[in-house]
């Protein structure tokens, strides 16, 4: 009897393998026979089902079921031999960008197999690249990736989130990266050598460059490629080793990668300091939405629309007028050009000033709303990263432009659609207008165009807050740190923490230094008699109240009482006082007027001991 889940597995496997092979176009071109690529999809499927744990798909129980990990099954097939064929297109673009500069793109070969035109060297760098993937196992490696990425990815497991294309359209750019990196030394090659020849023609303009500069070119570009094939195969060789590395980062974006980007690893999770705000602001980086900006800007034309319409109309109407009835009748000359034309400029500026002037203030309160006041010229300085293709590569496939393109394009298709709406609710009005009489016609036009930008500024107003919320949130996103920039920005703000401390610690010996220097010359210490002692000075010929010159507990009381001993000052116990001028009285001040006197009676007591010696 058939095992139904053993047999779900074979089929999955061979769902794999089968996009797979007909997907990798190396190995088995377009014209090997259907039959011979599904029958070793087969055989392998036999060897590996064994392998693998069934217990995936034994909750399967329907057709149905069995229809979604299927299609799952033949996106991991495919995805693979995607990338397997981006290494031998990376040789091939490669090459095509040297014909291009050797001057071989206009020789190329059809290739019956592929069923395209390649050039020469882009035919011989493919298959360079074909000998090199063998050469190194390359095959070994592709079967190897194959057999582990049932474990990565087992049957019926892969989701397939944005992430994946995000990845992908990495992985691309890579290779992209890798293959003009093979092509551009041959190409800056041949570029010198046609500066030298442009500089050769204009030091001889009797040698034709043209003719002689084709074999010059072809016998460069020829020893340079002779030079780099060692190179080339290196670059091809470290990149069939990635393909394991490429396939198991593919396939271990799962659901939860969001909550590792999360995580503390480097990733920017720490939301933007007022600083970095500051400097972003500073650099013309804002939160603004052109979307927005332009809703508002056409509500105020549909309210100057409503409110003015009658009156520029009206002027000019009597412009016209003016000029129909009383000009014809005037004899031209530069006077009275001179005098039409500033009537003429005058009566413009009437009807278009009042209409003009409140859209641009609008238009100028609606950026500053919500850029706030940005003065800055960073934004018009010239940035040569800004002509990097690859750098434009990036952009144009990163998840903004994905983002903007979608935008783009949910906006002309909302406001297509009101504006087909309105063109179907009136057209048979519109029809009409013909029997109306001009006065007629000219207000039913106001009335359509003022209904067609109320209705379209209603639709661009939801759409200009949702795209500024999510311009706030990915401004917010953006400015994000890196728990390691939020340390460098206080370091750069307050100073190193570790330096800091040393330099407290520093300071702190000297001024150790200068108050153990000060007891010799103290006239008594008070001590507690052992945890706190306090060196006083009084100088009776200052009119200056007795000083704290040095105070310490345990230790530095040890170390007070023995230098005072050393030099005999007096060393007499109070602990009342000893604890009091210890906590109330800092170094190099004068005792508080309610110490005078319990310390005059300690000063008395040193003079007449002082006395009696």
């Amino acid at each position: 009897m058939i095992d139904l889940a053993l047999f779900v597995v074979f089929f999955m496997v061979f769902l794999r393998l089968t996009s797979l092979i007909f997907s990798v176009q190396v190995f088995f071109p377009s014209d090997t026979p259907a039959l011979l690529k599904v029958g070793l999809a087969m055989v392998i499927s036999i060897i590996i089902t064994p392998m693998l744990d069934s217990s995936s798909v034994e909750a399967i129980s329907s057709i149905m079921g069995i229809i979604p990990i299927a299609i799952k099954e033949i996106i991991v097939g495919l995805s693979m031999g995607f990338v397997i064929n981006l290494i031998f297109s990376m040789a091939q673009m490669a090459g095509q960008m040297m014909d291009f500069s050797i001057g071989f793109s206009m020789m190329t070969l059809f290739d019956p197999i592929a069923s395209e035109n390649l050039s020469v060297m882009g035919r011989l760098l493919y298959w360079i690249s074909i000998m090199v993937f063998m050469l190194v196992d390359g095959h070994l490696i592709v079967i190897k990736a194959l057999i582990d990425s049932f474990n990565v990815v087992s049957l019926g497991s892969f989701t397939f989130l944005p992430e994946h294309s995000t990845y992908m359209i990495h992985v691309i750019l890579e290779f992209f990266v890798i293959g003009v990196k093979i092509a551009i030394p041959i190409i800056l090659i041949l570029l010198i050598t046609e500066i030298v020849l442009g500089l050769v023609s204009r030091v001889m303009p009797q040698l034709n460059v043209m003719i002689m500069g084709m074999p010059i070119k072809l016998l460069v570009g020829l020893s340079a490629f002779g030079v780099l094939i060692p190179m080339i195969m290196k670059v091809i060789v470290a990149n069939i080793g990635n393909l394991d590395r490429i396939f198991t980062q593919y396939f271990n974006i799962l659901p939860f990668l969001v909550i590792f980007v999360a995580s503390d690893s480097g990733e920017k999770t720490e939301e933007a300091t007022p600083k970095k705000k500051k400097d972003a602001k500073e650099k013309g980086q804002v939160v603004k939405s052109k979307e927005l900006t332009s809703a508002i800007v056409l509500v105020t034309v549909t309210i100057i629309a409503l409110t003015l319409s009658n009156f520029a109309i009206n002027k000019l109407k009597e412009t016209i007028i003016l000029y129909l009835h009383y000009y014809p009748n005037f004899v031209l000359n530069s006077q009275s050009f001179k005098g039409i034309l500033i009537n003429s400029f005058i009566r413009i500026m009437m009807i278009f000033l009042p209409v003009a002037i409140p859209i641009m203030i609008i238009g100028v309160i609606a950026n500053v709303a919500q850029t706030g006041k940005v003065l800055t010229t960073e934004t018009l300085k010239p940035k040569l990263e800004k002509l990097n293709p690859i750098s434009g590569f990036k952009r144009m496939f990163s998840i903004k432009a994905l983002v903007d393109l979608v935008k783009n394009i949910a906006i002309v298709t909302i406001v297509g659609y009101v504006g087909y709406n309105f063109i179907k609710d009136n057209y048979y009005s519109v029809i009409n207008y013909s029997n109306f009489k001009v006065d007629a016609i000219v207000s039913e036009i106001s009335k359509l165009i003022t209904s067609i930008f109320s209705k379209v500024s209603l639709v661009l107003i939801v759409i200009g807050i949702v795209d500024y919320v999510y311009q706030r949130y990915q401004y917010n996103k953006d400015l994000k740190m890196t728990k390691q920039e939020v340390k460098e920005e206080f370091k750069q703000q307050e100073g190193d923490p570790l330096v800091k401390s040393k330099i407290r610690q520093k300071q702190r010996d000297m001024a150790m230094r200068r108050m153990m220097q000060s007891i010799p010359d103290a006239t008594v210490v008070i001590t507690n008699p052992t945890h706190i002692a306090v060196a006083l000075k009084y100088d009776e010929n200052s009119g200056k109240a007795p000083m704290v010159v040095a105070k310490g507990s345990d230790n530095i009381a040890v170390k007070i009482k023995e230098i005072a001993i050393e030099n005999k000052v007096p060393i007499i116990e109070n602990k009342p006082l000893a604890r009091l001028m210890f906590s109330k009285v800092e170094l190099d001040e004068e005792i508080p007027y309610d110490m005078y006197q319990a310390v005059a009676e300690i000063l008395v007591l040193v003079v007449k001991a002082s006395s009696k010696k």
